[in-house]
């Protein structure tokens, strides 16, 4: 992906960086927004991650979640019932987001989409 990204030009709009996003090679605070495109339901430890996003993001920062299909077309397509222990069910994502620092501005679970909006909430 990131090489397909620096062959579209995509390298001089922002660093490319290849990092195990728990523990990323960044100083606090050094980014002002995380976008993460079908990430969250993949990592091993969604708080840590979480945190770590929080940590390396200013206080001015965002974080975006997406993915370009909503929650319920995923498990229909994966030929399973949603389930409730989801990461990215609200029920889920915004105490998991309040834990790390963040505040859910806007949850969007569409059928065509999903994007979960936060920002950082700390003082």
């Amino acid at each position: 992906m990131l090489g397909a990204a620096a062959r579209t030009g995509r390298a001089g709009l922002a660093r490319l960086l290849l990092a195990d996003c728990h523990s990323l090679p960044l100083r606090s605070g050094a980014v002002h927004g995380i976008f993460g495109a079908g990430l969250l339901d993949h990592v091993h430890d969604p708080d840590a991650a979480l945190r770590e996003w929080a940590r390396v993001t200013a206080r001015d920062g965002v974080l975006a979640l997406f993915h370009p299909s909503g929650r319920a077309e995923r498990a229909a397509r994966h030929g399973r019932p949603l389930s409730p222990d989801d990461p990215l069910a609200r029920p889920n994502l915004e105490p998991a987001l309040r834990r790390a620092g963040w505040r859910l501005v806007e949850h969007d679970d569409a059928e065509s989409h999903f994007l979960a909006l936060a920002d950082l909430s700390r003082a």
